[in-house]
């Protein structure tokens, strides 16, 4: 897996083909469904133990969590033991209430709504969560979690979509430049105000787990009905800072943005989570999470 890059930066466009790229071919570990929904399993089990280096041990040396009650993007082993030394201190037990699972090359995506019982205080709160995992070689391990609170809104679960693991595929390489103008371009269709320019940037099978709305968007006619009422608003995105991760046709980008909403006023600031997949012919986003900044 390629080195993580964080920086603050102002994107321009670049000058290149995106398909024009060079490739190599890459061998991949198989997973099922039922693989990849074990490992929130060991990750609500090693919470259970009270442990936070045993909760962080389910992370990848080189990975990003961005908590549902902190504000603080989490890097570095220390940044998410003392994270989970704080959250644990409530006897969090964690249940999935709606889910989708897709499987790539030596890659897994986990998202949906999930359920958190503390059993110190009795509370229960729903939030949402998006997982990333990376086969590292000897096993699965997460690169990126994404979690944040409901919206008011609440949705009934949908039902999961998965695609299909292969063992072998060409890998098609992307540079942090490109990613960072797909990002680009995403953002202007965002700012045009038509819905229909800002889901041509999603996959026909892909997750928007959006920034005001609790309902998972798993078709294109589902993210529509959001960006339509969504535009309404006239929003304006600034780019903050990001966190790049390029790997086989897959490249996720997340970090923090701000919508400026000119019809009200309304300045929101905002956390995300953007996973894109080389389809054969461009790079598509399939996993978008989108969430309001904690305080």
């Amino acid at each position: 897996m390629k080195a993580l890059l964080f920086f603050f930066a102002v994107i321009a466009t670049p000058a290149f083909s995106l398909a024009e790229m060079p490739q190599h071919t890459e061998v991949c570990v198989a997973a099922t469904d039922k693989d990849i929904a074990a490992l929130f399993d060991r990750w609500n089990e090693s919470l259970k133990t009270g442990d936070p280096h045993k909760v962080v041990a389910n992370y990848a040396a080189k990975s990003v969590l961005l908590a549902t009650v902190s504000s603080k993007p989490r890097f570095t082993v220390d940044e998410k033991v003392d994270y989970f030394h704080h959250f644990l201190e409530n006897q969090p037990e964690g249940r999935i209430d709606a889910r989708t699972i897709e499987l790539d090359c030596n890659l897994a995506i986990d998202e949906g709504l999930y359920s958190f019982t503390f059993k110190k205080t009795g509370v229960t709160a729903k939030a949402r969560y998006t997982f990333t995992y990376k086969w590292d070689g000897k096993q699965w391990l997460i690169t990126s979690h994404h979690s944040s609170r409901a919206p008011a809104e609440e949705a009934a679960p949908e039902e999961p979509i998965h695609s299909v693991a292969r063992h072998s595929e060409v890998c098609v390489a992307i540079t942090e430049k490109e990613v960072e103008f797909l990002l680009e371009r995403w953002r202007e269709s965002i700012q045009s105000g038509n819905p229909h320019k800002v889901i041509a940037h999603y996959a026909p099978r892909s997750v928007l787990l959006p920034l005001s709305s609790t309902k998972p968007r798993l078709t294109l006619d589902d993210k529509e009905d959001y960006f339509r009422q969504f535009l309404k608003s006239q929003p304006l995105v600034h780019l903050r800072s990001h966190t790049i991760e390029l790997d086989c046709n897959t490249a996720i980008n997340e970090g923090l943005y701000t919508y400026t909403f000119q019809k009200t006023g309304a300045i929101v600031n905002a956390r995300y989570s953007i996973v894109y997949r080389w389809d054969g012919l461009q790079w598509l986003i399939t996993s978008d999470h989108s969430s309001i900044y904690p305080q």
